[in-house]
This record gives C-alpha cells, structure tokens and sequence, in this order.
C-alpha cells in the first residue's frame, strides 16, 4: 500500500488538545492537477491534436493491476508480460 502525503492544513489548538483538520474529499486534493490535464487537452485539440492516455496505456494499467491483484491475493510475485506494442496504437502528439 502507498500512502500520499497529506495536505498541508492548520494546526488548531482549542480544550486542551492539538488537531489538524483531515481532508476527506479527494477531488479538493486533485482539483489543480485536474485543471492542468484539461488545459493540456484543450490546447491540444485546438491545434487538432490528441493528448492524454491512449488505449494501449490502459491496456498495459488493466494488465499490471490484474496481476497486482493475483500477488496481493497469492503473497508472490507476479510477472507482468506486455506484448510489443502494434503500431496501430502508436498516437500522434502535437
């Protein structure tokens, strides 16, 4: 399991007892990388382009969690074989 960092957030001091406030939403922790990766998206169409994940990327994740999930469940290691890539999946970035 990885743990993120969590957000920075104010120390409050009140009855006695020292406490943070816990961030429980995960779209307020993302929102400003979200807004980037748009950005980049609709930059990208405006110049025709295409930007972002393509099949074969989520292909390859389905792939990796699949056998993520067979070593959390076996306790072994799990290899993870990818084929080559066909050039079909190969994008075009601008």
């Amino acid at each position: 399991m990885a743990n993120l960092p969590e957000p920075s957030s104010v120390l409050m001091r009140s009855e006695a007892k020292l406490s943070t406030e816990i961030l429980v939403a995960w779209k307020d922790r993302f929102i400003d990388s979200y807004d980037v990766e748009l950005q980049e998206w609709i930059n990208c169409t405006v110049k025709g382009g295409v930007n972002g994940p393509s099949a074969w990327d989520g292909y390859v994740v389905a792939v990796t969690v699949d056998a993520c999930v067979k070593a959390k469940h076996t306790g072994q290691i799990v290899p993870i074989f990818i084929p080559e890539r066909s050039s079909f999946y190969i994008k075009q970035l601008v």
